[in-house]
């Protein structure tokens, strides 16, 4: 059975409808099981300004330098595709990445409805009327480091999943959004002449072991960033 990739972002506003854009987007991939397989994280620059910065903590000079969201959208895409998408309200996540992938002319089965939200789920797991992720952690025993940075909410997001996932008797109550999540079309892989390099940049040759990975994308992290291991996993902020 196909596995899960767990998405949050950060964003410059509330409304892409608005001119707002996706400030930093994060990626970790689970197997059927709920077990990490890699993640994945990236800055990106919006061309415009970056919105409150006392929330997410991004300011103008840290994106200056980092990719756009076309750079990376065939690879996201590549991480997406046919995986069940997860987040906490991932209505919202799903909106601004719905935009983008629009406007870099791609497109993608990431209407809201196709994804799972874990926030949602809460209902069925936790207690009390309030679904915040920082809420929906606590009660679950989740630790949520890094809150309002995409890898740490993306990761606080996993294990919210995790625990939801050992509590679901099989078949589990999404699997018909599983199925359709795993025959989704996506688009094909990252275009070859993608550029790489720069002062904090990552270089992703060895991310992907597969045959079929899509070229290299250029990323940058918060606060620099650590080599990836041969299998890729672990890129950390």
């Amino acid at each position: 059975m196909p596995g899960y990739a767990v998405v949050d972002t950060e964003t410059t506003g509330f409304s892409p409808a608005q001119g707002d854009r996706v400030l930093e987007v994060a990626v970790v991939l689970l197997d059927a099981d709920g077990r990490v397989e890699r993640e994945w994280e990236t800055l990106l620059n919006p061309d415009r300004g970056v919105g409150p910065q006392h929330v997410h903590g991004i300011s103008a000079a840290a994106v200056a330098r980092a990719p756009r969201f076309p750079d990376i959208a065939r690879y996201l895409a590549y991480l997406f595709a046919g995986r069940l998408v997860v987040g906490h309200n991932i209505a919202f996540d799903a909106r601004f990445l719905l935009a983008e992938f629009t406007a870099a002319g791609l497109s993608v089965p990431l209407e809201s409805d196709r994804c799972l939200c874990t926030q949602a789920l809460a209902r069925e797991y936790l207690p009390g009327p309030r679904r915040t992720l920082a809420i929906c952690c606590e009660q679950a025993g989740v630790t949520h480091h890094d809150a309002h940075s995409a890898m740490g909410d993306t990761r606080a997001t996993a294990e919210l999943f995790r625990y939801f996932l050992r509590r679901t008797p099989a078949p589990a109550t999404w699997r018909r959004l599983h199925d359709v999540a795993a025959r989704a079309p996506w688009p094909s892989a990252a275009p070859a002449h993608m550029r790489l390099g720069g002062p904090g940049m990552l270089d992703l040759d060895s991310v992907m072991p597969t045959p079929t990975a899509p070229a290299p994308v250029r990323i940058l992290v918060r606060n620099g960033y650590k080599e990836s291991s041969s299998k890729g996993y672990g890129y950390t902020s």
